[in-house]
């Protein structure tokens, strides 16, 4: 169901005037940081179309600051409050991950065994995969999903979902890159279950949700009537319209189908650094990022998402690009914050870095600079403030320490943020500003070409596809455009 454009200005107005409430922890921040946090959550509010937010952060695994704001429910403008619950979708594969940390612990699993060791039946060409492959999604085995996607059914079993892939190649050599894939984790759930002799639910709940009082926690299908769920919603056009979700099948809830609170995901992150699941020296040595083939390091550490950013290393997941859980640390581990930013939607499609950040970086400006600079970046784009974008590039070139390959890579990835979270026209200056710094990059005018294409614009997107065909003449996209636009023959 769409919702009309006028309606939603009224919402967000009447959701920015009345529906946010104070932060409502005993140990917060500061009156004025608190403060500058609540705008930020009604800033992110107008500016994305977000139906409804709850967040919560902790400083050293005690929380510092808690709200929310918004709608669980924008038809009938039902506020947010502390009860509702949030889809939380792939945020379970760290369930999945800690359950499998406690078997490698035990030494029942060993993740540089075949997958195959455990699970004999699968296909035989995934002789080479081993677990530690499947926990960091370089496993290169075919996705699942794709079928059920477009059958819109789910095979009855997981074994009858590995043996429909046994004649399909596999996407990557393994080992060779990252590439997102549940399949990866349907198996390492089959693995939980063959070893234990326990059933995915049985495990976690008896050693996750019980143990650590997790009650608005939960996995469920599409038709299950779940009390406090607040409504989904996906963008289109910008416009929010209704989600529809997927009934998921019970194997499935190893990596998706989860709903939780931020109290709840917030309260499993802290149970797992402080060593209430494995020791803390377990965690320390399966917390790092698996080496591919090409000796570079990749995006996954024991199947949580990772990287090095601002001082910290970050470890955590997305869920459905609308909740993110991510816990901070520096290298002694004595310094930590963990963020739980859940929203039930946007009318485009922000990503959950985007809002962690713009929170983290009123936390502490000076530990957060990047997270400080992209939200800068974003607000100075979007006012289209040509003169103080020039100072921000002082300032980002200063701590990147004149990396021209870190400071092109900064830009081009807020540029798209702002482009999928905000809307096309909106990112122009973005791109823009991306083609005056690095006016020989064929990305930088290729992106230029691509935005306007996506509003239309066919003169400017064949001048900029040109214009990058003049400093790579090689170049796919921008040949592919032309020839799609009628610039070019296909025989050029």
């Amino acid at each position: 169901m769409y919702i009309k454009p006028f309606f939603i200005a009224f919402l967000l107005l009447f959701l920015s005037l009345s529906t946010y409430s104070r932060p409502n922890s005993t140990n917060v921040l500061d009156i004025a940081l608190a403060k500058q946090l609540d705008m930020q959550l009604k800033k992110n509010a107008q500016r994305y179309g977000i139906a409804g937010q709850s967040v919560r952060i902790l400083k050293n695994n005690k929380v510092i600051y808690s709200s929310k704001h918004g709608f669980a429910n924008v038809e009938f403008s039902m506020p947010i409050n502390k009860n509702h619950r949030f889809p939380s979708y792939s945020v379970t594969k760290l369930f999945t991950s800690v359950l499998m940390m406690q078997l490698v612990e035990r030494g029942d699993v060993d993740v540089a065994q075949s997958i195959r060791n455990y699970l004999p039946y699968l296909p035989k060409h995934w002789q080479k995969v081993t677990v530690e492959h499947a926990l960091n999604h370089t496993s290169g085995i075919p996705e699942y999903m794709n079928r059920v996607m477009t059958t819109n059914q789910f095979l009855p079993t997981k074994k009858a979902v590995f043996l429909s892939l046994s004649e399909q190649p596999e996407h990557f050599k393994i080992g060779s890159q990252n590439n997102y894939n549940n399949t990866n984790f349907l198996v390492l759930s089959a693995i939980l279950e063959e070893v234990t002799g326990k059933t995915y639910g049985e495990l976690v709940h008896s050693l996750i949700i019980k143990p650590l009082g997790l009650t608005n926690t939960g996995h469920a299908s599409a038709r299950a009537v779940i009390k406090n769920m607040v409504s989904s919603y996906i963008g289109k056009n910008g416009q929010l319209i209704k989600n529809r979700e997927i009934d998921w099948s019970g194997y499935s809830f190893a990596h998706s189908a989860l709903y939780s609170t931020p109290v709840d995901l917030t309260t499993f992150m802290t149970a797992l650094v402080t060593g209430k699941f494995v020791k803390k020296s377990t965690l320390k040595n399966l917390w790092q990022p698996m080496q591919l083939n090409n000796s570079q390091y990749g995006r996954y550490a024991f199947g949580f998402e990772y990287k090095i950013k601002d001082g910290y290393q970050q470890v955590g997941h997305d869920g459905g690009n609308r909740v993110k859980l991510r816990h901070y640390f520096n290298s002694d581990q004595n310094d930590s914050y963990t963020i739980a930013y859940m929203t039930n939607g946007n009318s485009n499609d922000v990503w959950t870095d985007i809002l962690a950040d713009s929170l983290m970086a009123i936390i502490d400006k000076n530990q957060f600079l990047l997270a400080d600079l992209s939200e800068q970046f974003i607000t100075l784009v979007i006012d289209n403030n040509k003169k103080k974008l020039q100072n921000l590039y002082a300032k980002l070139s200063k701590v990147l320490k004149g990396d021209l390959i870190a400071i092109e890579r900064f830009i081009v990835n807020y540029s798209y943020g702002i482009m999928y979270g905000v809307g096309a026209k909106p990112s122009i200056p973005a791109f823009e500003f991306y083609t005056e710094k690095f006016p020989k990059s064929a990305n930088a005018w290729d992106s230029l070409a691509d935005v306007w294409q996506v509003l239309g614009n066919k003169k400017k997107a064949i001048k900029y596809y040109k214009k990058v065909l003049e400093i790579a003449p090689n170049a796919t996209n921008a040949t592919k455009q032309l020839i799609t636009l009628k610039a070019i023959n296909s025989n050029t």
